[in-house]
């Protein structure tokens, strides 16, 4: 049910159903429109960390959107959204349950003859490690802050366009959960994304020194930045990063950067929706890095405009992306040469 006074736009989708529960179901109803997932992600709608872990589950074979409960409660329209997906089941499991989900609601999904697989620790740092234990240890490994969320935003993307795991660290202290799944993985690459504001060069160094074959970061000023610099990053060996800083038509999954839950469950678009990179905004505002980095991607303003087209999937109420954001966000993808004349 979406709020009044959504809009959609020429560029511009609009997610809105209200709050995180509800804006998870529409972006899964958007997706499924016309086929059914492998499997669907149960994530606690308390733990920031636990959505962030379960992006990368969101891959093949499972192709699984992110639904939310609260710790101890499912609600009614997210049951009857994973009947209504008719997930069909990958490894004889239908529904992941990912981090601070109850056992009572496991009991109540199992009852209604749902097929369950539950990948939790007793802490957010153990669950994210066996999220990476259960994908047999890819070699590319993300690290994020686990105190600060808004840095490692579009780490979540990327999890669910290839699969890769995400870690956390504190700013000065790497858990040991995190450095046993490092240890166990072969000849991994490690990703920092964000700042030493939220990631120290203390911790760089100390990942440097496992067993990894290459360390690098995806850092910047802000979270807008860097979710900017994560979008046109692209690795030495050319396996990781989007890569995207050609003039073509691009498509992006626009978050708040007041919203990890609906970053987590938007990520679904970069897997099967257009392949979208997230970038942070501001509920109020367009940031400049943001303009700046799609008006250098986007094709050039003709008299005659052909595909590709630019696209924008805007994640989110009124609450969480302004109405003008979104028509910023409008003006900033048009390739039409009267785009600047949008009405804000």
């Amino acid at each position: 049910m979406n709020s009044v006074g959504v809009i959609n736009t020429l560029n511009t989708t609009r997610i809105c159903g209200g709050d995180i529960f509800q804006n998870a179901v529409e972006i899964s109803d958007i997706v499924y429109a016309d086929k059914s997932p492998g499997s669907i992600i149960l994530a606690n709608a308390q733990l920031y960390q636990d959505a962030f872990a379960a992006t990368s589950l969101i891959h093949f074979p499972r192709n699984a959107p992110i639904l939310y409960s609260q710790m101890n409660y499912i609600s009614p329209d997210t049951i009857n959204q994973i009947f209504k997906l008719r997930p069909g089941g990958v490894d004889g499991t239908q529904v992941f349950l990912v981090g601070g989900v109850s056992y009572f609601t496991e009991q109540q999904l199992n009852m209604l003859g749902l097929k369950t697989k539950r990948i939790a620790g007793p802490n957010f740092l153990e669950t994210s490690a066996k999220v990476a234990e259960y994908l047999n240890y890819p070699e590319n490994i993300m690290i994020v802050s686990g105190e600060d969320y808004r840095e490692g935003l579009p780490a979540c993307a990327w999890a669910a366009h290839m699969g890769d795991p995400v870690l956390f660290t504190a700013k000065d202290y790497l858990p040991v959960q995190t450095v046993n799944a490092i240890l166990k993985t072969k000849n991994p690459n490690i990703f920092i994304i964000g700042s030493p504001n939220t990631v120290s060069s203390k911790i760089e160094n100390e990942l440097g020194k496992l067993n990894a074959k290459f360390v690098g970061r995806i850092s910047g000023s802000t979270p807008y930045e860097i979710a900017v610099n994560f979008a046109k990053y692209k690795s030495p060996d050319g396996k990781f990063g989007w890569n995207r800083t050609e003039r073509n038509g691009h498509a992006f999954t626009f978050v708040s950067i007041s919203s990890p839950f609906d970053n987590a469950s938007g990520s679904l678009f970069a897997h099967l929706g257009k392949h979208t990179p997230i970038l942070v905004v501001a509920n109020d505002r367009l940031p400049e890095a943001t303009r700046s980095y799609i008006e250098s991607v986007k094709p050039v303003p003709a008299p005659e405009p052909r595909p590709p087209f630019m696209h924008g999937w805007v994640v989110g109420c009124e609450n969480a992306i302004s109405t003008r954001t979104q028509l910023e966000i409008e003006n900033t993808l048009s390739i039409d040469e009267a785009h600047a004349h949008v009405q804000m």
